[in-house]
């Protein structure tokens, strides 16, 4: 029995499991090619398109790999000859952007300031001054920051201009709202490891019915052309690469724990409740918001660090007392931090975590 310490983990995935997650995860070992684990394949997949209301027109396809793996996927799989717009306000609308680039895709960018709000006009001006473009590509939740882009939206924008939106849904699938038929949604790539509550290195597509019939001329890839794995997940349930066997195993069981909990809806508002509480307390110590509160996903906040406080110490600290937090990117790495509020944690966890802040601030006052 290993009795080590386990850290609460409030980076934005990996998350904490449940033990009745971990422990499905160990309990049976598959072998990839045999009926038991292609029957647990087609399971999961008609579980993900179930996690929201409108998807009876979507099939997913499941992969071994991060959400970025996810993401590129989505981009060189269904992004083929007509131009993209994409919109870009933190460090993973930048990394769509260098997936089109580096295979050499038409495409524009509307690069906004990483502490400002998506400006819509600004997009209808893209559009109605190139109509050739013809999809939309956006993050719904930006963890560089935790903003909640604008998805409704937006949405409704991509429906008006009739643009096809493909959606980065990694950190918000499973605690934000996503109608898809209100938002022409045409893809969304996300991961197993964060709003589901499941191990990290699964990741999965969700794609409209239209997209998987729409089959290029050539492959933009190998592990990630994603249309090997709708072909043989569709037809049999196997995959055209080995599988992370246990990390779907674990992925069946934390959705079956996601329903019995109230699905997407009561997981956002368990996040928010967490994000409130936190922010009550820091606010208290006089530690700011990087952004409006109101702009803030369930998922995630960030914060500033005081003057004369870095963040080195304040990670030390917390773990060393059993909490992970994480540090900002880019410009904002050295005077951030940030608290994401998913995954299996108590109530006592928060009250502790608040009281740690308080000892921190006031002896670093």
């Amino acid at each position: 029995m290993n009795n080590q310490k386990q850290n609460i983990l409030l980076n934005p995935g990996p998350v904490n499991m449940s033990d009745r997650v971990k422990a499905r995860m160990i309990n049976e070992d598959f072998c990839h090619r045999e009926k038991e684990f292609s029957n647990l394949i087609r399971e999961v997949n008609s579980q993900l398109t179930s996690i929201y209301d409108d998807m009876e027109d979507y099939e997913s396809v499941i992969l071994t790999s991060s959400g970025t793996g996810a993401v590129e996927g989505m981009l060189t799989s269904f992004i083929n000859d007509e131009k993209s717009l994409v919109i870009s306000n933190g460090v993973y609308g930048e990394r769509m952007e260098k997936i089109l680039s580096i295979q050499k895709k038409a495409y524009q960018t509307i690069q906004f300031n990483w502490l400002d709000a998506i400006d819509l006009q600004l997009i209808k001006d893209c559009v109605n001054a190139d109509r050739s473009i013809r999809n939309l590509i956006l993050v719904h939740h930006e963890t560089t920051t935790g903003r909640l882009n604008q998805l409704r939206e937006i949405g409704q924008l991509c429906k008006d201009y009739d643009l096809s939106l493909y959606l980065d849904g990694v950190s918000s699938f499973g605690a934000e709202e996503i109608r898809a038929n209100e938002i022409n949604l045409k893809a969304v790539a996300a991961s197993a490891n964060k709003c589901l509550h499941g191990a990290p290195g699964l990741a999965f597509v969700i794609a409209h019915k239209d997209q998987w019939e729409k089959i290029p001329e050539a492959p933009s890839g190998v592990y990630f052309d994603l249309h090997q794995y709708y072909g043989t997940q569709k037809a049999d349930g196997f995959s055209p690469f080995t599988q992370g066997t246990h990390l779907v195993a674990a992925l069946h069981e934390a959705i079956l724990e996601f329903r019995e909990m109230g699905g997407w809806q009561a997981r956002n508002n368990l996040f928010h409740q967490r994000a409130e509480q936190i922010y009550g307390c820091l606010h208290q110590l006089d530690v700011s918001t990087l952004i409006p509160k109101e702009d803030y996903s369930s998922v995630l906040r960030s914060y500033q660090l005081p003057e004369g406080i870095g963040y080195q110490d304040l990670h030390a600290y917390m773990k060393n007392n059993g909490f992970v937090i994480y540090q900002g990117q880019g410009n904002f790495k050295e005077n951030i931090f940030r608290i994401s509020t998913m995954g299996h944690i108590e109530e006592s966890n928060i009250i502790l975590l608040c009281d740690l802040f308080r000892q921190f601030f006031k002896n670093h006052g």
